[in-house]
């Protein structure tokens, strides 16, 4: 491998990976970014978005390039649920607290009111 200084007239790294997929590897990392970002406003906790770029020899010869690219998003995970439950004595889980009744509620419904005149 020869020692190069890097050359002034490089061509513009945003122009390389624009040829990427014929432009669509760059709408992928703008869908992926964005998916970052709105995980990330959910859930107040950081994401991250990995773009990888490997280069291989294309065939024996020289003067042609296999570029693979890759775009992984790590979204932030949502706090897991938690439930509060009562063990039996057959050990198991219920919703309801074992021995307690069960209090029966019902909807009250408004009965509609018949307006008065009022006179001064």
């Amino acid at each position: 491998m020869k020692d190069k200084v890097p050359s002034h007239n490089a061509r513009p790294f945003f122009d390389t990976i624009r040829d990427l997929r014929r432009g669509s590897f760059i709408d992928e990392c703008a869908d992926e970014l964005q998916r970052v970002v709105a995980a990330v406003e959910e859930t107040g906790k950081a994401g991250k978005l990995v773009i990888e770029i490997a280069v291989s020899p294309a065939s024996k010869g020289q003067g042609a390039v296999k570029v693979a690219d890759k775009i992984v998003a790590k979204l932030p995970a949502l706090p897991a649920g938690e439930t509060i439950m009562f063990v039996t004595t057959d050990n198991n889980l219920v919703a309801n607290m074992p021995g307690q009744g069960e209090l029966l509620l019902r909807s009250v419904e408004d009965a509609p009111t018949a307006l008065r005149e009022v006179s001064a």
